[in-house]
């Protein structure tokens, strides 16, 4: 007889996104968003013009524009100085394994989260990571076959 198999249904980005109500102007200074991603204790800043979600920000393209030699090290910078890139964007019920996939073999380090088109959260690589210990730190616990 063969060992019963649990089935486990694949987890959502609901299972792990950050709620995300946190969001900076295109037009906000850098230090603006410096001291926001500080307030909020975060490291990506969802990036808006006129309300409209555009990309996302995060502490590594500040420190890298901060970096002594950078072209832009003199000028007062501006969030949309150092935002070139579009967004990751997906749904809040998109299937994790799929969205994790992307993140991986895009280099990506994090997915803007939408419901119904409107910006709901955000997953990060360090989301991701701590879900994932979690997750095994339960697959590891010893499972329990007395009956009470």
């Amino acid at each position: 007889m063969s060992s019963p198999r649990h089935s486990h249904h694949m987890p959502t980005l609901a299972a792990l996104m950050t709620p995300f109500p946190h969001h900076i102007d295109m037009e906000a200074t850098v230090e603006e968003a410096v001291a926001m991603m500080e307030e909020h204790g975060v490291r990506h800043l969802p990036v808006t013009r006129s309300g409209e979600l555009e990309t996302v920000i995060s502490k590594g393209d500040i420190e890298r524009a901060h970096a002594p030699g950078h072209r832009l090290e003199e000028q007062q910078l501006y969030v949309h100085d150092l935002c070139a890139r579009r967004p990751f964007v997906a749904d809040i019920h998109d299937p994790l394994d799929k969205i994790l996939l992307a993140m991986a073999d895009t280099g990506i380090g994090s997915v803007l989260v939408m419901r119904e088109g409107e910006l709901v959260g955000i997953v990060t690589v360090t989301d991701v990571l701590r879900f994932c210990s979690k997750y095994l730190a339960e697959l590891a616990q010893p499972v329990d076959d007395s009956i009470a």
